[in-house]
């Protein structure tokens, strides 16, 4: 059997896959702006719901309608305990921005979470091993050494805290093998008003 298919038009408008991990940076660069910050097309997943949880148990104030949530941020820890369920990206997202606050914070998780190293912190942050993790801050800033070969996501934290810091920073990443999740966080950090020279 032939069969003849004529030429058509095709025409529209299509949402772009939403990304928990573009989703996990923008509530915390929403909860570290003092002012309100509108994130669309959310995906929703336990990673970003305890992303959510954790900026509301720092300070943030979230209100929700469908897919769109309004943050209004502001560091202002509301609890001493907070949960990132199992989430590797909210843990070494949200160290960094915990150690912002002069409180001491302990960071714990739930599952899988608890036996994933966290050794890639410790230098930086005088901190090791595994969940929990307590945190007591302020983060001064200066020169950080970081180690890129593990993860990025720990850089990501960083890059996202240390606008924040007492002093300037000089952020240097040895053996980065992440580039385009460091693009991506400098990228979202510019959209918040935030200028990281590379």
């Amino acid at each position: 059997m032939d069969i003849t298919l004529s030429e058509g038009t095709v025409s529209g408008s299509v949402t772009a896959p939403a990304s928990k991990s573009y989703a996990q940076r923008a509530i915390a660069a929403a909860l570290l702006c003092e002012g309100e910050s509108v994130l669309s097309n959310m995906v929703q997943c336990n990673d970003t719901r305890a992303a959510l949880q954790v900026a509301a148990d720092l300070g943030a104030k979230i209100s929700a309608h469908e897919d769109t949530y309004t943050l209004h941020g502001g560091l202002h820890p509301r609890k001493r305990q907070l949960n990132i369920g199992e989430s590797g990206l909210a843990t070494r997202l949200f160290t960094p921005i915990t150690a912002l606050c002069t409180e001491t914070i302990t960071l714990t998780g739930k599952g899988s979470i608890l036996k994933r190293p966290i050794s890639m912190m410790e230098e930086p942050l005088r901190q090791g091993g595994y969940l929990p993790i307590h945190i007591r801050g302020a983060i001064r800033g200066g020169n950080i050494t970081v180690d890129g070969s593990l993860s990025s996501q720990f850089i990501t934290g960083l890059l996202m805290a240390l606008p924040l810091a007492a002093q300037d920073t000089t952020l240097t990443v040895n053996d980065l093998k992440s580039r385009p999740y460091i693009d991506m966080t400098i990228g979202l950090l510019k959209n918040f008003g935030i200028d990281i020279k590379h």
